[in-house]
């Protein structure tokens, strides 16, 4: 199977909740990032909509009126949580792209790997991202709204460089980049689904096959 590495968004967390286990003096100051770290562990090992605030902190090593200190509600809790995923994305794929700067092709299909690899890193967060379990009507989403839209205008971005550079084609710029997401965002659900088992199981394969899927799509399946 594919060998899943950790998010670096992921890691300090997990840390964090460790320590807290291990008997290390707690500090009310990391409280926020405790309940994240905790949350995410029970959203690998239940999903989203299977634990409470107080399962959160009793997993957390809290008073069970602890987490409504950053948090209203569960709803808060994951929105605070997507927020993060949507950080991490922009942070992943921007990285990709400066690996090739200047070469707006390979940049767009190295940003479709690292989407691809970071859904297959964290997949439980990325169906909360995308998965509707956020009420956006209970809760304020502007910063979740936010780290989204960031995401996205990065692919604008790099899409809108590679039109100017004669590379892409003069279409609307932002359908461009909602084509190009579509398209990476439904191979990553397959494969995180498990519906392409034997020919996207290991790191090299995923990695192959998203570019394979990226450069179909800037060459199109019609005939020319």
């Amino acid at each position: 199977m594919y060998a899943m590495s950790t998010s670096t968004d992921i890691l300090p967390l997990r840390r964090l909740l460790m320590s807290k286990r291990s008997g290390e003096t707690y500090h009310h100051g990391n409280l926020h990032d405790t309940l994240i770290a905790a949350a995410i562990e029970l959203i690998r090992d239940k999903g989203p909509n299977a634990f409470s605030l107080r399962e959160l902190a009793k997993k957390a090593g809290v008073s069970h009126t602890a987490p409504y200190r950053h948090f209203k509600d569960k709803n808060a809790l994951l929105s605070a949580i997507a927020e993060t995923g949507f950080k991490t994305l922009t942070e992943r794929t921007q990285n990709a792209a400066m690996q090739f700067d200047g070469d707006p092709k390979r940049q767009l299909i190295e940003t479709g790997v690292a989407y691809v690899e970071l859904a297959l890193d964290s997949p439980e967060i990325t169906q909360l991202m995308f998965g509707g379990f956020i009420d956006t009507k209970k809760c304020p989403k502007e910063n979740l709204d936010s780290e989204a839209d960031n995401a996205f205008q990065g692919l604008v971005n790099l899409i809108e460089s590679g039109k100017q550079s004669g590379i892409f084609r003069n279409e609307e710029t932002e359908l461009l980049a909602l084509a190009t997401w579509s398209m990476v965002h439904g191979l990553a659900m397959l494969i995180t689904g498990g519906q392409l088992c034997g020919i996207a199981d290991e790191q090299d394969q995923v990695r192959n096959l998203s570019a394979k899927v990226e450069t179909l799509l800037m060459e199109g399946i019609l005939v020319r």
